[in-house]
């Protein structure tokens, strides 16, 4: 009769701490494979947004077709305080940036230049500031070594 009491089924108690043992394997493998992956990543080069490139990188040759000019924001006051900021952006058939050309905006007399940055950094990038106390849309436009930027920008005082 005493085989018989050995040969039922596990208490409830033998079933606890067996799911005990399991639930702690799997959390213990969860762990582990947090850590795996946490090792993985660290010593990988990733890179979720785009990196910098070095100035000596650049073909140093300008394309203007990959060039471009925007304005922000694209309209302001006409009281000859608020500002529009212009950027250039110069470029190599790469696009990536060509890093020290000097940078003119085309003149009007009726809007008032200021120069923050002409000569383009190593991201290939000049920016000036305009304001103007005159009520009218304005084209701007950008040239690199005595050569046109083919897009222009409007700009607009109000």
């Amino acid at each position: 009769m005493e085989d018989k009491i050995f040969q039922q089924a596990p208490t409830t108690e033998v079933r606890r701490s067996k799911k005990g043992i399991v639930t702690a394997l799997v959390l213990l493998l969860i762990v582990l494979l947090s850590l795996w992956l946490t090792v993985f990543f660290i010593n990988q080069r990733t890179s979720f947004l785009g990196r910098a490139s070095s100035p000596s990188l650049s073909s140093g040759e300008i394309a203007l077709d990959n060039s471009y000019i925007f304005a922000s924001p694209l309209s302001a006051k006409a009281d000859g305080k608020e500002k529009i900021r212009i950027t250039v952006f110069i470029l190599d058939s790469q696009g990536k940036g060509v890093y020290g050309q000097p940078v003119f905006l085309g003149e009007d007399e009726r809007l008032e230049v200021k120069e923050v940055q002409t000569i383009t950094d190593n991201i290939g990038r000049a920016m000036f500031d305009v304001s103007s106390f005159i009520v009218t849309d304005y084209f701007v436009e950008a040239s690199v070594n005595n050569q046109v930027l083919p897009q222009r920008v409007k700009v607009s005082f109000q």
